[in-house]
């Protein structure tokens, strides 16, 4: 024993230890006791926050429930009715859970306006804790329960009955779906660096779309980093892997019209952010364009004007697209993907109160990861520089009825 005493070294790491075990026990002794199982505030919930949207419908006004959940009120109950199931809890006997309407309202709330938690506890009367648990599950059900709702065409009428709408609303022939992508603002995740930090200035991640002439969703890849363009994202992209392998049954190029032999295939629309390609075509670059070649830019322009509008109508209506989300990126994921199939949802139910329409689906395979990404290339082969002009000609001397649109 008095060989370790005098050990100065055995001394050193006896009295380090005994001084954290001293710190522990104070800092165990001061630790603040809770004041209260749960907040007074939330004991009020079943009277506050339960019945927060039977207030609204009494008044028998779908204004003001558009403007609380985005939707009509026939629409919530109808949703409503596809993730009970899924979202409902038991009692005990400690306490009544969170009803599923509750935790439904709760999950639109954030969709359409994007407050954080900690400003929802006050309103539902639900601490932010569990709101934090409630919204992913919610949205993992809403997407369950939705996933007939978007989806990419798997025949070749279908593909040809998008096409047929894109010549009908917006005079662009052959065209089978408009592409591009958002960026959607986020707290930037710790140690990333500058990895979302996006050319705008602030940290982001894409949300990247294909959509129809209606305004709907056929394909949307969220979670790429802000940083990378968007043909980065496409090329990174299971869309992008079926159409380089043919796979999902694409019509056959077929001339414009009669009497033209020249065929053309069936493109997607894109921006010069992606490749001029066998099927996605994209307008002229350059300064010094001929007249023929700036009207085939005006009208390629005016036809992926779907995109920009979807986008448009579609962070309109969820707020939390406007960002910044104030959540974990995947949850922010999530979110924002569950947002997409409730758009398509209400966009499908009021084109059934108006006219009829064609269910779409979403394509939920698994993504690449963002690494070694394909450069892209700028300058299209003769053989679709040619297609191109056959177009651009097309447009500008025989497509009159186009010119009015």
């Amino acid at each position: 024993m008095e060989l370790l005493v005098n050990d100065s070294e055995w001394m050193r790491h006896f009295m380090v230890v005994a001084n954290y075990l001293h710190n522990r026990r104070r800092h165990e002794q001061r630790r603040r006791q809770r004041r209260w199982w749960m907040r007074p505030m939330f004991f009020r919930r079943e009277e506050d926050g339960n019945v927060l949207l039977q207030k609204i419908l009494e008044e028998q006004m779908n204004d003001t429930i558009i403007k609380f959940l985005r939707m009509r009120m026939e629409d919530f109950y109808f949703l409503e009715s596809l993730v009970l199931h899924r979202i409902q809890r038991m009692n005990t006997n400690m306490r009544h859970p969170v009803t599923a309407r509750e935790r439904l309202m709760i999950t639109l709330r954030f969709l359409a306006t994007g407050e954080c938690y900690s400003s929802l506890q006050f309103l539902f009367r639900v601490s932010r804790q569990a709101i934090g648990k409630i919204v992913p599950d919610v949205c993992e059900a809403l997407m369950e329960a939705l996933q007939d709702y978007v989806k990419l065409p798997s025949t070749r009428q279908e593909w040809l009955d998008i096409s047929k709408r894109f010549k009908q609303r917006w005079g662009f022939p052959h065209a089978i779906g408009a592409i591009d992508g958002k960026h959607i603002p986020i707290i930037v995740p710790n140690n990333a660096g500058n990895m979302y930090f996006n050319y705008k200035h602030f940290n982001s991640i894409v949300m990247l779309a294909l959509v129809d002439a209606d305004y709907k969703f056929l394909y949307v890849n969220v979670g790429g980093q802000g940083s990378i363009s968007d043909g980065g994202i496409f090329r990174n992209t299971q869309l992008y892997r079926e159409l380089e392998n043919k796979a999902l049954d694409i019509p056959e190029p077929e001339p414009i019209t009669v009497p033209y032999l020249q065929k053309v295939p069936y493109f997607i629309l894109g921006d010069k952010a992606f490749a001029f390609t066998d099927y996605c075509i994209r307008p002229y670059g350059g300064q010094n364009l001929r007249a023929i070649e700036r009207h085939f830019n005006y009208r390629h322009s005016r036809a992926r004007m779907p995109v920009e509008d979807t986008f448009a109508i579609f962070s309109n209506r969820f707020k939390i697209a406007k960002g910044p989300i104030y959540v974990p990126t995947d949850v922010a994921q999530k979110t924002i993907v569950t947002a997409v199939y409730v758009h398509n949802f209400l966009r499908v139910r009021i084109s059934r109160r108006t006219a009829t329409t064609q269910d779409i689906h979403f394509n939920r395979e698994g993504e690449m990861p963002l690494q070694s990404l394909i450069p892209i290339t700028n300058r299209p082969s003769e053989r679709l520089a040619s297609i191109r002009n056959h177009i651009a000609n097309h447009l500008f001397f025989n497509d009159i009825s186009g010119n009015s649109l």
